[in-house]
């Protein structure tokens, strides 16, 4: 089963946190909200861009490294999983 371990607030935040995981050997994928025939509504609903999620057995490993690698790069971001 896949877990949310964060919700990236943009394209660019996901991709980044899913290959900092993969680099971590966590395999990891993105869910975005957004369709092509809602242009920008979900994001506005849902309050971010998409999902990252990653293997139930790895949740808590990724939660830390994602922690961990915000936290480094003095983002500012939510940390909201």
């Amino acid at each position: 089963m896949l877990k949310r371990v964060y919700k990236a607030p943009d394209e660019f935040t996901a991709i980044t946190l899913r290959e900092m995981l993969k680099s971590r050997n966590i395999d990891a994928i993105i869910k975005p909200y957004e369709t092509s025939w809602l242009d920008g509504l979900p994001k506005v609903m849902k309050g971010g861009w998409g999902d990252i999620l990653v293997k139930e057995e790895d949740e808590q490993e990724a939660k830390e490294c994602i922690d961990e690698f915000l936290q480094g790069t003095g983002s500012n971001l939510n940390i909201e999983h």
